[in-house]
């Protein structure tokens, strides 16, 4: 059985940050691991009108939000899951973990 856990957040170096306390408990623990695979990178944007421009014409900004995503698998261990629960997570960061057979 392996653990899969999705880090994902809107600012890259706390999700790097995350991950790579992940790396270092599976290293510890000797453990097998996989990734982790960075995913494409999701951009949310909001059009805004400004104000209207001279002659009335219609002046737009536009907003983004990045949001980073990171993969990583590792093999089932209590150990891991005991220290991985230690980890002190930045603010803004998610973490979702799912078990696969």
């Amino acid at each position: 059985m392996r653990l899969r856990i999705k880090v994902w957040g809107n600012n890259i170096d706390n999700v790097n940050y995350v991950i790579n306390e992940i790396l270092k408990i599976v290293d510890q623990l000797g453990i097998e691991k996989s990734g982790p695979i960075p995913l494409p990178t999701r951009i949310l944007r909001v059009p805004t009108m400004r104000t209207l421009g001279k002659r009335g014409t219609k002046i737009w900004e536009t907003y983004q939000m990045r949001i980073y995503r990171r993969i990583i698998e590792v093999a089932m261990d209590e150990r891991f899951i005991k220290q991985f629960m230690r980890i002190q997570i930045p603010s803004g960061i998610q973490i979702s973990m799912k078990i696969i057979k």
